[in-house]
C-alpha cells in the first residue's frame, strides 16, 4: 500500500518512498528505479537471453530497439498513465475533465499510435517471442485497460491480454487465477455426440 511505500524498513531501503525496489541481501544491493531493476534482474539472470537481446552479438537495430523501449515505457508511458488513471480515482467532482479529457487524447493520437509503431505486425515488440520490454508494458496497459483505453488498439490489446493471463500476473496483481477473463488460459472439453 501507499502507507507501506513511507515506513521506516522500506524508507531504508529505498530512501524515494517507491516502488518498486529491489534488494538482494546477499550482494548488499539495493535498487529503486525500474530501468535500473530491470536491467539488473536481465543482466543477473537472463543469462540465456531469452528475454533481452544480448549486448554484442544481437544486431545494433534489436539492442537500440530494446534500450529505446525500456526507456520510453518507464520514462514516458508508464508515467503518464499512472499519472492519469490516479487522477481518475478521485471523486468525479475532484477531477479535472479538461486534464482527463486531453491526457486520454494524447493517449490516442500518440502514446498509443508510437508503442504500436514498434511492434510491425510482430505478436511482441521484440518480434514473435515474449521479451522484458511485453513484460515492462504490462502495467501501462494495465491502467489503459481500466480506463478503456485499448479499445482502439487491438494490437495492444492482445499483448496485455496474453501477458494478463500468465499465472504470474495474476500472483503480481493479487488475482484469483479461476476469475480471470482468458480466453486463451480456458480448457475446454470435447464429448462426442451421442
Amino acid at each position: 500500500t501507499f502507507k507501506d511505500l513511507k515506513t521506516p524498513a522500506h524508507l531504508a531501503r529505498n530512501p524515494m518512498g517507491t516502488s518498486p525496489t529491489f534488494t538482494d541481501d546477499d550482494n548488499d544491493i539495493s535498487i529503486w528505479e525500474s530501468g535500473a531493476i530491470l536491467t539488473y534482474l536481465l543482466e543477473t539472470y537472463d543469462t540465456q537471453h531469452r528475454f533481452h537481446p544480448k549486448h554484442g552479438t544481437s544486431t545494433p537495430s534489436e539492442r537500440a530497439k530494446f534500450l529505446h523501449l525500456q526507456q520510453y515505457i518507464t520514462a514516458t508511458v508508464y508515467p503518464f498513465l499512472a499519472s492519469l488513471y490516479l487522477h481518475t480515482l478521485k471523486p468525479l467532482h475532484e477531477q479535472d475533465q479538461d486534464y482527463v479529457s486531453s491526457a486520454k487524447g494524447k493517449w490516442r493520437t500518440l502514446l498509443a499510435p508510437t508503442l504500436v509503431s514498434f511492434l510491425k505486425g510482430q505478436s511482441y515488440f521484440m518480434g514473435n517471442n515474449i521479451s522484458a520490454i511485453d513484460f515492462l508494458i504490462a502495467k501501462p496497459l494495465n491502467n489503459a485497460e481500466s480506463l478503456n483505453l485499448l479499445e482502439d488498439f487491438p494490437e495492444l490489446s492482445a499483448i496485455f491480454s496474453r501477458i494478463r493471463c500468465m499465472p504470474s500476473f495474476a500472483t503480481a496483481y493479487d488475482i484469483d487465477a479461476d476469475k480471470r477473463d482468458c480466453p486463451q488460459c480456458r480448457s475446454f472439453l470435447l464429448l462426442p455426440n451421442n
